[in-house]
C-alpha cells in the first residue's frame, strides 16, 4: 500500500506542476488582454504577447483542469484498491496526459490558424512546426488519459 501512496504522491506532484504552469499562463492572459505592463501611475511598458488571448486563456485553463483532473483522478485509486501494478500505470498515464496537455496548450501560442488542432493543412490554415509540437504530445496525452479512465471505471465496477 506504500508504494501505491508514492504513485499516487507523484501523480498529485505532475498536476500540481501543471497547475503551476496554468497559473504562470495566466499572467501571459493578463498582458495578453491588456496588452502592457502598468507601473500606475509613473509609466506603462507596451507588450505585444504571441498567440491571441483565446489561446492564452486555454493555455491558463487547460494545464490547471487537467492537472486538477490527474489529483483527482489519483486519489481516487485510495477508494478503488488496485494492485500496485495498475497504481502504477495509472498514475504514470495521468502524469503523461497533463504533460502532453500542457505542451499542447503552450505550444499552439506560436502555432498558426489551425492552432495545433491538425498535423497539416485543414480547413483553417496550413500548419507549422509548433501546430506539430502542440498535436503529437495532445494525441498520445489523449490515448493515455482515456486507458487511465478506463481503468479507473474497470476498478470502481469491481
Amino acid at each position: 500500500m506504500d508504494s501505491i501512496k508514492n504513485y499516487q504522491k507523484k501523480a498529485i506532484k505532475h498536476g500540481v506542476l501543471g497547475i503551476l504552469v496554468g497559473m504562470f499562463a495566466g499572467v501571459g492572459l493578463m498582458f495578453s488582454f491588456l496588452g502592457e505592463l502598468s507601473f500606475w501611475p509613473m509609466f506603462s511598458i507596451p507588450i505585444e504577447m504571441n498567440g491571441d488571448t483565446t489561446l492564452w486563456r486555454g493555455a491558463h485553463v487547460g494545464p490547471i483542469l487537467n492537472g486538477l483532473m490527474c489529483i483527482l483522478l489519483s486519489m481516487s485509486l485510495s477508494f478503488l484498491e488496485p494492485t500496485e501494478q495498475q497504481a502504477h500505470k495509472i498514475c504514470n498515464y495521468l502524469s503523461y496526459m497533463v504533460w502532453g496537455n500542457v505542451i499542447f496548450y503552450i505550444a499552439r501560442l506560436w502555432g498558426t490558424d489551425n492552432r495545433g488542432l491538425a498535423f497539416g493543412t485543414e480547413q483553417f490554415g496550413a500548419g507549422n512546426v509548433f501546430d506539430f509540437i502542440a498535436m503529437v504530445p495532445a494525441a498520445v496525452a489523449v490515448y493515455w488519459g482515456i486507458v487511465a479512465c478506463v481503468m479507473i471505471v474497470k476498478l470502481a465496477a469491481k
